[in-house]
């Protein structure tokens, strides 16, 4: 999915459904990237939740340690500066555990 596709998911999402909530946030303190969030009620599967991730590709993870008793493993990741990795998450809101729950948006949702 493009972020052009992503965009008119929006649109035809709040047209059908209105959207309840609608947020960006960070992935994490040791993460670059952002992800934007809509959650809105649909007929069908009740309470839905998109996130849609935005983050630079990963080249490479270097492992930096040493051989003594007793020491530090430390995971250095290296990203690239100029190409981004997308992709999209769904989730349906289960009353039961009080959690989203992960459904998978090829099956469920025709973009």
């Amino acid at each position: 999915m493009t972020k052009d596709k992503w965009l008119d998911l929006i649109d035809r999402v709040e047209a059908n459904f209105g959207i309840e909530e609608r947020f960006k946030k960070g992935l994490g303190d040791d993460l670059p990237g952002e992800k934007e969030v809509i959650v809105f009620k649909s007929d069908a599967l009740g309470k839905v939740k998109l996130e849609w991730v935005e983050k630079p590709r990963m080249l490479d993870e270097k492992t930096i340690y040493s051989r003594r008793i007793g020491s530090d493993v430390k995971v250095e990741k290296v990203y690239d500066e100029h190409d981004v990795v997308s992709y999209l998450k769904a989730y349906r809101w289960d009353g039961a555990s009080q959690d989203w729950q992960e459904i998978e948006a090829q099956k469920t949702f025709n973009f």
